[in-house]
């Protein structure tokens, strides 16, 4: 017989070890030139947008801030992510996402959830004095001890053309002004400048106190509690300031307030005074209760008109019965969007309207004058002749040229026909008063520089679906029907498929 071979393996023993290592080693080798290349690439990354209208794309003026930072900034998303402002919260994280790899030596972001984690919440609350605030979405600036704080409605435009046309009762968000706060917050905190507002007497003005001491203790008249929102929560200074005499106004002023005079009338030396300060870029609050004087200057140079005469309003969703009165409308203006967004009126006392002289609108290069609120159109004044009118007013002039100035950036201006809803008994009682204050202050003090002007709202689209009655019904019916009988037509064939 015979003596049959016996076949060898193709692989010895020693030969399958060699491949199992040779394998391990590939492995370990790739493995380390990718831990490698995302080392260098933390370093030496390269990050571009791929859409010219990314929402987070960071413009060359917001790059130009976050290169020239020397101190670290830390920026604290304080927001409950799935609650009312989620579109606001998803938008601000994105982009905050960018700043933080556009400098991630200078720029810390942290996210914090107030509802999952109270006691981190409280101890950031308390740290910013924030406590007792209606507001709750923020996002909080910090360096150096030094803070900014942006509320969640304020980092939108509102589309208000659907509300204004009765087709709807909400006001939409139309533009994503993130960039724009978030940039002009971070120069502000890398390059402070000092603010100074300056409250007139002499006239029967209401009384900010004593910059010195205490703020908000001066009753009910005074203007102790608006004095504390301008040092405490616009980083302003503040003094008080007589243009009798000698005096004039001076050179670090940033803002004048005239808080309801009473007394006695400004003195033309005084009006003009105010005339050239404001012709130099200044910035004014005028509460004018009763004439004072003031009147005929801002018509002529800034186009605005007060009534001799308070007006009421008795639409009764806004009437409080007591001589006083909620806004009823707010028109587009920065100052008012972010109280439009929420229907947070404005309580008001016995106001004198406040109107924009047409024949000035039409001169070219003339003040731009915007109505912020008005009353109901069931308004009433002393006439007894029922109507809108109009209760609020914003002026803006751009930028003079020619004048060496700190002033020299542009006039703004906001006139009311009173006084009492800023003083200490009102400020407080209703939280829109409050918010005005903050958000007219904010928009007057507001000092553009050269480095961050030019940054805008990014649009926030929407897109709508119409459908006709019977495509919506054939809709219906393919969700309800069709896709359950298409999963069970795919089974059905599977089924035969294994029986076969």
């Amino acid at each position: 017989m015979a003596q049959t071979d016996t076949p060898k393996p193709s692989f010895s023993r020693g030969r399958r070890w060699l491949g199992m290592l040779s394998t391990v080693l590939a492995v370990a080798g790739a493995l380390a030139l990718l831990v490698m290349l995302n080392y260098l690439a933390a370093g030496y990354f390269l990050d571009f947008q791929l859409s010219r209208d990314a929402p987070f794309k960071l413009s060359s003026q917001t790059r130009a801030v976050l290169e020239s930072l020397t101190n670290d900034v830390k920026i604290t998303i304080f927001f409950k992510p799935d609650g009312d402002n989620e579109e606001i919260y998803l938008l601000t994280q994105g982009l905050l996402e960018e700043y933080q790899n556009a400098n991630p030596r200078h720029i810390h972001v942290e996210r914090l959830d107030y509802t999952r984690f109270v006691g981190l919440a409280k101890d950031l609350l308390a740290k910013i004095d924030w406590n007792g605030r209606q507001e709750k979405d923020l996002v909080v600036f910090e360096s150096n001890g030094h803070f900014k704080i942006e509320i969640a409605r304020q980092l939108a435009d509102y589309d208000f053309s659907n509300l204004l046309s009765g087709r709807s009762k909400f006001v939409r968000r139309s533009g994503f002004l993130g960039e724009l706060h978030f940039t002009s917050d971070i120069y502000a905190l890398a390059h402070p400048q000092a603010l100074k507002t300056y409250f007139l007497y002499g006239h029967g003005e209401n009384n900010p106190g004593d910059p010195l001491a205490e703020p908000g203790k001066l009753g009910d008249t005074g203007y102790g509690k608006l004095a504390a929102i301008l040092k405490e929560e616009c980083d302003s200074a503040w003094d008080r300031l007589s243009l009798l005499g000698t005096n004039d106004i001076p050179h670090d002023c940033q803002l004048l307030i005239v808080a309801g005079p009473r007394a006695a009338e400004f003195l033309p030396e005084e009006v003009d005074k105010i005339a050239a300060y404001l012709k130099n870029g200044g910035r004014l609050l005028a509460l004018l209760t009763d004439p004072c004087g003031l009147e005929p200057m801002l018509a002529k140079q800034w186009g605005v008109q007060l009534g001799a005469n308070a007006v009421s309003d008795k639409d009764p969703n806004v009437d409080t019965g007591l001589g006083s009165f909620f806004t009823a409308v707010f028109l587009p203006h920065p100052i008012v969007n972010p109280l439009a967004s929420d229907q947070t009126r404005i309580l008001m006392v016995r106001p004198r309207p406040v109107y924009e002289v047409e024949a000035n609108s039409k001169i070219p290069g003339a003040p731009e004058v915007k109505i912020l609120a008005c009353t109901s159109a069931e308004g009433m004044g002393t006439n007894k002749h029922a109507g809108q009118y109009p209760l609020l007013a914003a002026i803006e002039q751009g930028v003079i040229k020619g004048v060496d100035t700190p002033r020299a950036v542009g006039t703004r201006i906001v006139v009311a026909g009173e006084s009492y809803f800023l003083d200490d008994q009102l400020i407080d009682s209703w939280i829109g008063n409050h918010e005005f204050a903050k958000l007219a202050l904010d928009w007057l003090l507001q000092r553009p520089t050269t480095l961050i002007a030019g940054l805008d709202s990014r649009p926030i689209k929407q897109y709508s679906f119409y459908l006709t009655s019977a495509q919506s019904s054939a809709v219906r019916w393919l969700f309800l029907a069709g896709l359950p009988a298409a999963v069970l037509a795919l089974g059905g064939l599977v089924w035969l498929r294994r029986r076969h």
